[in-house]
């Protein structure tokens, strides 16, 4: 005997109750990537420092613990790690800014080779980071003031070492250098690596996949959460207010920030007279430092050098 076929008042409440059901769950996955958006673009898992980094001993060096409040009021931490002894002329301090994501220990193995070039190292995490206070990174937005405030602290030592500054910072840590030496004279030469030219740019860049009505959504709440504006995160902009000699870097192979971005960077750094292109050849975003190796430190220190009038080392 062949089954009853059901009756029509039960397959439409079959179909009533199913699509409900899908729309439960498409509103749970509305509300779900409406909170995940800002968070990623926003924030990020915080990594520890290792106050005795075994690389410290290998170079020799020692740090001095920096710990300051910034104009909005975040504690930020790091090192300074003076030239070695005898370096013949007055050092030079280099500001050395991380990436996104990670801390100044990621920094070191890069930086601590230009203290023998005759460079002071100050190291910091940025807002949000490591050892410092924050909940959000807004790309430079906020962050200049983590700089500002690193310079106040280096000219209360008392010692010079404020005297002579240039600044380092790679990939997101680049737009932070670029925002705080537009803002900051005292920054005397400016560096910055593997930096992206737009923010709202990368964030279309970055998901592709993404609705723009959905996008925009996210990028709104996330401009409430950290009180920034992403229209504002222009380091193309910003670097035109820049006076200061400016090195820009960049792997011409980098995938998730194109060669292309340093391009327009140098083309827009028209404050300066002093400008310089560095191409790490066969280096993507990952391995720029690899890459570049001590031919890229190099180039740097000769360029701050020089920015500076100095003999290097």
């Amino acid at each position: 005997m062949e089954p009853e076929a059901p009756a029509p008042r039960t397959r439409r409440r079959k179909c009533i109750i199913a699509g409900v059901v899908v729309l439960l769950l498409l509103a749970l996955g509305a509300a779900g990537l409406d909170h995940w958006l800002p968070y990623m673009l926003l924030s990020h898992y915080k990594f520890a420092v290792d106050p005795a980094p075994p690389i410290l001993s290998e170079f020799g060096a020692k740090t001095e613990q920096i710990s300051f409040k910034t104009s909005d009021g975040l504690a930020i931490r790091g090192w300074f790690i003076p030239a070695p002894k005898g370096t013949p002329a007055r050092p030079i301090t280099l500001i050395v800014l991380h990436t996104l994501g990670r801390t100044r220990q990621e920094m070191l193995e890069f930086s601590l080779p230009f203290r023998k070039r005759g460079f002071s190292l100050a190291m910091i995490d940025m807002r949000g980071h490591g050892e410092s206070d924050g909940e959000f990174f807004t790309y430079g937005f906020h962050e200049w003031r983590d700089v500002v405030g690193l310079i106040d602290w280096l000219e209360r030592r008392g010692d010079g070492s404020a005297d002579r500054l240039a600044l380092l910072g790679a990939s997101a840590g680049g737009g932070v250098a670029i925002s705080a030496a537009a803002r900051d004279r005292r920054v005397k030469a400016l560096v910055a690596i593997a930096t992206f030219a737009d923010l709202d740019e990368m964030i279309v860049r970055r998901s592709p996949w993404l609705p723009s009505f959905w996008r925009k959504r996210g990028m709104a709440r996330a401009e409430r959460m950290a009180s920034f504006r992403i229209a504002e995160v222009s380091p193309e902009r910003t670097i035109r207010e820049v006076k200061c000699p400016v090195f820009l870097a960049h792997g011409d192979a980098d995938a998730k920030v194109p060669y292309a971005h340093a391009e327009r960077l140098h083309a827009a750094a028209t404050g300066t007279e002093t400008r310089k292109l560095y191409c790490i050849r066969d280096a993507d975003h990952d391995t720029m430092f690899a890459r570049g190796g001590d031919q890229l430190r190099a180039s740097i220190a000769d360029f701050v050098h020089r920015a500076f009038k100095t003999p290097e080392p």
